[in-house]
């Protein structure tokens, strides 16, 4: 199955023996339009497959499990689709080593323990400072994994069994997926971008990078 897009097409494709995907679900906009795909993909081609969605909640982020679930709700009701097991594990966020490397383990240990065959991530191409100068003003830490777009297509396939679909697509690609699968209006109301705790989730800070970044290309908080 494949969804195009001006910035990259993106393909679903596994060969038969494929039948458990994990994907690393955030509850943010990105992992959210790559569940939604994998889900089209899953239901319309390749109802054999189980999706497997693997957040991992960084410090002080644990509201990352509630978008997540809300996304996966309202996803199964768009698509019909069910997923396996909900994986769930607290990681480090106090460097970008620890950051990475806790999401990388326990990663591993789901494919040692045969629960997932390969797993998709929503990271995505940040714009560079001439497309986003406001993103790169010098007020602002730039993200643990910045990743600035690259003139070079990067490979969509990371490793034997990782798959990174929006690595060469940023935040304006983004929507445009949103626009054109007709979900602008049902799944990003369920994401949640700030990177600020709140117990009540009724605002949004308007200052990190996330909430800066999305509003770069969708026009709104």
């Amino acid at each position: 199955m494949i969804f195009k897009n001006s910035q990259d097409d993106i393909e679903f494709s596994f060969t038969k023996s494929v039948k458990n995907i994990g994907i690393k679900l955030s509850g943010g906009l990105d992992s959210a339009i790559v569940l939604y795909m994998l889900a089209k993909f899953v239901t319309e081609e390749r109802p054999d497959i189980t999706i497997y969605p693997i957040s991992c909640l960084a410090d002080g982020k644990a509201f990352q499990q509630i978008f997540a679930k809300k996304v996966m709700d309202k996803i199964t009701e768009l698509t019909g689709v069910t997923y396996g097991t909900h994986y769930v594990t607290n990681i480090r966020a106090d460097s970008a080593e620890n950051y990475v490397g806790d999401m990388e383990a326990y990663v591993r240990d789901l494919y040692s323990k045969r629960c997932i065959q390969a797993h998709y991530v929503g990271v995505t191409a940040n714009p560079g400072p001439n497309a986003a100068p406001a993103l790169y003003d010098g007020k602002h830490a730039l993200p643990i994994n910045n990743r600035e777009k690259s003139l070079v297509k990067k490979t969509q396939r990371d490793g034997v069994s990782a798959f990174r679909p929006l690595v060469n697509i940023d935040k304006k690609g983004v929507k445009e997926l949103y626009k054109t699968l007709g979900v602008l209006n049902s799944i990003v109301p369920v994401t949640r971008s700030c990177e600020v705790f709140t117990n009540t989730f009724d605002y949004v800070c308007k200052d990190c990078w996330s909430c800066r970044e999305k509003y770069w290309g969708f026009g709104h908080y």
